[in-house]
């Protein structure tokens, strides 16, 4: 695994403030466990916050209660500010003004995150104009922009092309475009390189961490795949039956894992010399002998 030289340090964000700041989050459907326990975590400027863990961990129910988006059956409570302004019991009225325009998401199906039956270009100018006032023309440079900004070539190809027109990853540039194009602070980006080849793998990270950077943007990057973390984040967390185990700059983290859980999703990376290693399935284990384990800032210099 390796760090691009990109990626800046957590130094240069442990003093700021943060634009979104979640904190005692817990999502509760009734049933003998919470889905998110007691989870807290920041997002600042220009910084990638990496979360991991496997499916049902809580990573993506977290994005979404942020948003105002989880099931209308659970029960969200805690705190989640967003530039100050507490989110959690406000009207929908207000949160509906928020996201958009001040936080967004990717979400991991491209197939069905996009319209199959709506050209590019119209669904692009619906998802700018229903949070941004602006005419025909400026949405239509905007969004010109936006599709450049993710380095898709042939714009006004694309603009005309329906979903089934274009590739999985030219499909998920457009997701990322419609994310930015009406000027979010905030980005979920929910597994945004599933079923992706390598190659395109890597480009589309590639343009998350230049945009997270050149717009000074906060992300959540959420992953199952802990490798791939490793090398765009800045700071990672670690999710395990729905609550952080684990948190800190990433380097930190890969070096030095102290969870149990931690080492097993790192032991199941795949690498190309040295010995096979897999996830070790792991049992339930007791909160309560293993604590969850905050790096406190500590990075690991090369």
């Amino acid at each position: 695994m390796s760090q691009p030289s990109a990626v800046p340090h957590e130094s240069e964000h442990h003093d700021a403030e943060p634009i979104l700041s979640v904190r005692g989050l817990q999502v509760d459907f009734g049933g003998p466990h919470q889905a998110v326990a007691d989870v807290s975590l920041d997002l600042h400027a220009g910084q990638i916050l990496g979360v991991a863990g496997q499916s049902g961990s809580g990573k993506s129910l977290t994005a979404l209660a942020a948003l105002g988006l989880a099931p209308t059956n659970a029960d969200v409570s805690g705190s989640i500010r967003f530039k100050g302004r507490e989110l959690v019991g406000a009207k929908e009225s207000e949160r509906a003004k928020v996201r958009g325009s001040g936080m967004t998401m990717i979400f991991q199906e491209t197939v069905t995150a996009l319209n199959p039956v709506v050209q590019i270009e119209r669904q692009l100018e619906l998802a700018l104009r229903a949070n941004v006032a602006c005419s025909k023309a400026e949405a239509k440079d905007r969004i010109v922009q936006a599709l450049q900004d993710v380095q898709l070539r042939d714009v006004s190809r694309v603009l005309e092309s329906y979903p089934h027109e274009l590739s999985g990853g030219m499909c998920q540039r457009v997701m990322i475009a419609m994310a930015l194009v009406c000027g979010a602070d905030v980005l979920f980006a929910d597994e945004p390189t599933t079923a992706l080849d390598v190659t395109v793998q890597r480009e589309v990270m590639d343009i998350i961490r230049r945009i997270t950077d050149e717009r000074k943007l906060a992300v959540m990057l959420i992953s199952h795949d802990i490798g791939v973390l490793d090398e765009v984040s800045d700071r990672l967390v670690v999710m395990y039956r729905g609550r952080v185990i684990e948190t800190g700059p990433s380097s930190a983290v890969i070096a030095r894992p102290q969870h149990p859980y931690t080492k097993a999703l790192i032991n199941s990376i795949p690498r190309i010399h040295g010995s096979h290693n897999e996830f070790i399935e792991m049992p339930p284990l007791d909160f309560e002998e293993f604590a969850p384990v905050d790096h406190q800032g500590r990075e690991v210099v090369a």
